[in-house]
């Protein structure tokens, strides 16, 4: 059933996109000028939906690289058992998706010192995912993961730096 539904919703979105085309095309007087608008318009139109996709994908993937476990200092916690302290969702704001943020801290397991503070993010999906039949219920990009920073990413840092997380 879901598989008709989004067949149903792209012929829409196609057809929507075309009348939408050849309309506006009919203002254009020059015969050479009304068929180069018409595919403009169309690939514009179809292109439309992903943008902020694309846009909050580069914002996100900036966030976490900047503020993540990788730009965390992890000298402290060389050679140590942490736990993990993970903080509430909260939205970040001044992007072109709803990305929120955890403010993550790793304590020392043996001190309750605190060894690590990095930030966590997390993004849900562009306007296409979120109000429209598309997303099959899942509010989740549709282009990237989403979900966090990326456990690889901390994995290969944990591991380079003999740190072990033990909850």
């Amino acid at each position: 059933m879901s598989g008709l539904i989004f067949l149903l919703a792209l012929v829409l979105s196609l057809w929507s996109c075309i009348w939408i085309a050849k309309n506006l095309s009919k203002l254009v007087p020059n015969q050479y000028w009304r068929r180069r608008v018409t595919l403009g318009v169309f690939l514009t139109l179809l292109a439309s939906p992903f943008v902020d996709e694309v846009i909050g994908k580069y914002q996100f993937e900036s966030l976490c690289k900047d503020n993540g476990i990788e730009s965390a200092d992890v000298s402290k916690a060389k050679g140590r058992k942490v736990k993990a302290i993970y903080g509430d969702r909260k939205s970040t704001g001044g992007t072109i998706m709803p990305i929120s943020v955890s403010e993550d801290k790793f304590i020392d397991a043996n001190s309750g010192e605190v060894v690590i503070r990095s930030k966590d993010y997390y993004a849900s999906g562009g306007w296409l995912m979120r109000y429209t039949p598309l997303s099959m219920g899942s509010a989740d990009p549709m282009l990237f993961d989403g979900n966090g920073c990326g456990l690889i990413v901390k994995d290969r840092i944990f591991s380079d730096n003999q740190i072990v997380q033990i909850n």
